[in-house]
């Protein structure tokens, strides 16, 4: 059974990841095809009310996809 929400630090990088994808004016759709998944499993974790969040590989695709540091997605400080 998954959990019904994120943990906070699930949470800090699905807000990053929220960030690109508006600073590029990209719609999840648009987003969800650079990175190479579905529109509803990009949604999913993007959504600060799933539980399912994103994993490693998935950090480093968009880092490499939009040629920013996988770093961008860890806080300074634990959560």
């Amino acid at each position: 059974m998954r959990p019904k929400c994120k943990t906070p630090i699930q949470l800090f990088v699905s807000q990053r990841v929220r960030e690109i994808r508006e600073e590029l004016a990209l719609t999840q759709e648009q987003f969800s095809e650079r990175i190479n998944c579905s529109r509803g499993y990009f949604a999913d974790r993007e959504n600060p009310n799933t539980g399912v969040a994103f994993n490693l590989e998935a950090i480093n695709t968009i880092a490499k996809e939009f040629n920013i540091s996988p770093q961008f997605f860890i806080p300074k400080k634990a959560l």
